[in-house]
């Protein structure tokens, strides 16, 4: 019921455009900023299953073997070793995903980008509604 009488008499039309616009874009930004963070941590996630087992190797060599075998399931699972019959199937398999994870990262790279300029965009139309 207050509301109703904050309008019984001059309306600032300027002032209420100008919040709800504020309210639009500020909104917009925070959809924004989360799109963003999901699209580096799926770029992590990516970069970590294609980049990770070599920088396991290179860290395990440095290790006892005893934290290796405790270390090596939490970061890798249980993967099984190909079976050798399936070896060749296998590698054109991995081939071809490893590809398009690798597509995928300039992919999310690019989204990343974009994402980037409009948070930008969204922050600088914010500047200057507050200055107006």
């Amino acid at each position: 019921m207050a509301a109703c009488l904050d309008y019984l008499g001059p309306v600032d039309r300027e002032a209420i455009a100008r919040a709800e616009r504020r309210r639009q874009a500020l909104e917009a930004l925070e959809f924004e900023r989360a799109r963003a963070a999901a699209l580096r941590e799926r770029l992590e996630s990516i970069v970590a299953e294609l980049d990770g087992p070599a920088v396991d190797e290179a860290i395990f060599a440095q290790l006892a073997p005893e934290d290796v075998e405790v270390v090596r399931p939490a970061l890798q699972g249980d993967e099984a070793e190909p079976v050798e019959s399936l070896e060749v199937e296998l590698d054109d398999v991995e081939a071809d995903t490893t590809a398009w994870l690798e597509e995928e990262i300039v992919r999310l790279q690019e989204e990343i980008a974009t994402s980037t300029g409009r948070q930008q965009a969204f922050e600088r139309y914010l500047e200057a509604l507050g200055r107006d």
